[in-house]
Parts: structure tokens; sequence; C-alpha cells
């Protein structure tokens, strides 16, 4: 008699669970799930990340191309990773205290480059390879996803949208329904910084209720995640791993169960 009140807690529970991971219809992933994404373009020792050049080399060779938005102090939307940029400009400040005229000025780890705008980028892509645009910015603040919904209604290119950020892609989904998105994370917990109950949410992939991805991007080295594991397989979700750098990790990835790959240092 006891086994039937504790049958139907656990039924209940596991039901919620399937409530808060559930991905959404994932049809539309169907162009990009299997492709390859240069990460921040193909750079190498020539040609730095999230540059003009390093996107035109990606365009030139055909792959699909990762880059990173968030916005100036003009509230211009530029391509660049790091909040900061002392590690590829190797100055003091933040991207967001520049205007982007001023940002373009900026060398790209000493090459002729400087940071672009992401209107440049997509007038230079042009719909030639699939684009994977991650959104950068901080809780609370939808300032970045509203201006790339904004941008992207005029571009006629294949793209999908990612985050680490649940909220910037509920922003999205908001205004772009038809969009696929998805949900950067990993294992967040190996790391002690991450070890606060929003990283754990984060990692088991239970705030996938406020944006519904369409799939789902994993470190590759975190690819026996059980949370991974289980949304992969009950809802047939695909999953991109990030970053791969080399042919070996590819393997490795692939094994895992990746269907698309980010990667960065080889071609694959």
């Amino acid at each position: 008699m006891f086994l039937i009140p504790i049958v139907i807690v656990l039924a209940v529970i596991f039901l919620i669970y399937l409530f808060l991971v559930a991905p959404k219809n994932k049809k539309e992933m169907n162009d990009f799930k299997t492709k390859l994404y240069a990460h921040r373009g193909l750079h190498n020792d020539e040609r730095a990340e999230n540059s003009m050049s390093a996107f035109k080399a990606a365009v030139d060779a055909g792959y699909g191309i990762e880059l990173d938005i968030r916005l100036s102090r003009d509230e211009k939307l530029v391509v660049f990773h790091d909040d900061t940029l002392d590690r590829v400009c190797g100055r003091e400040g933040k991207v967001v205290d520049f205007t982007a005229d001023e940002l373009a000025t900026f060398s790209l780890n000493g090459t002729s480059d400087g940071v672009p705008l992401f209107s440049d980028v997509l007038a230079l892509i042009d719909g030639k390879v699939p684009l994977l645009v991650e959104i950068k910015e901080d809780p609370g603040n939808s300032a970045v996803s509203l201006a790339a919904c904004e941008m992207l209604r005029g571009y006629n290119g294949p793209y999908i949208i990612e985050s680490f950020n649940p909220l910037s892609l509920r922003t999205v989904k908001k205004n772009m329904t038809e969009i696929p998105r998805g949900i950067l994370s990993h294992r967040y917990y190996e790391y002690e910084q991450y070890r606060k109950p929003l990283y754990f949410l984060l990692q088991t992939l239970l705030l996938n209720f406020l944006c519904r991805p369409a799939f789902i991007a994993y470190d590759h080295r975190h690819a026996d995640s059980l949370a991974l594991r289980f949304v992969r397989s009950f809802f047939d979700v695909p999953t991109l791993a990030w970053t791969v750098r080399s042919a070996e990790e590819e393997h490795e990835a692939r094994k895992g169960g990746f269907e698309g790959i980010i990667f960065e240092n080889y071609l694959p």
C-alpha cells in the first residue's frame, strides 16, 4: 500500500522534470545539425579570431561560421568574444566602454583587422555559409538579443542563434519564434567559481523551459554528462560539440553522440 503514493510522487517528479528540460520541435534544425562551424571564423597565427579575414577564409573554405556579438558604447552590434579587450587587443577596458568606430581601430592580435561591425560581417557572409550567432549579454539585460533580432530580420542567409543565457534565448523566442535557438552549456561544477545553484540548473538543462531550445551545444569533453545524455536520447534533440581542436577530438565527439562540430586550430 505504501508503494502506490511513492510511485505517484516519483511519476509526478519525472513529469515535472520532463517539462523543465524539454526542447522544442527539432525539425527546424535539419539544415544545421550536422554542419561544421569554424569557431570565431577560420583563424590562425595570421588571421585573428572574430576578424573579417577569418570570416572570409571560412566562407572561401565552405565552412559554417560561429561568432560572438555584443554591444559597443554607442549601442552598435560588434563581433567580439570577451567582455574585456586585453587578451585580443592588448589594451585595458571593456568593449562596452568604446564606440564601434573606436573599436574598429583596435588591432586584433597585432593584425590589420579591427573589431568588426556585425552588419559588415553579415554583408561579407551574405548567405554563402550557415551562421551560428552567440549572444553575449549579462543576465537581466536583453539589449544585445533585441538588437540581434532586429538586425537578423533583414538577413536572408541561413543562421541559428545560441547563448549560455536562457533569458537571452527567451527574448529571441518571443521576437523570432521561427529561428532555431540553442542553449550552450557544460559541466559547470568542475570549476570552483561556478559551484552555485544557478550553474547547477544550467549544467543539468533544468532551465530549458525558459527558452525551449531546438538544439544543445555542449562542451565535447563532457559528452558523458547525464543530463545531456538523457535529454538527447529521450527527446532526440540535436547536439553540437564545442570547441573541438583536433581530428582526434572530433572523432571522440562523434563517438559521444554529437552531430555538429564547432572547431578551431585544425581543418576537419
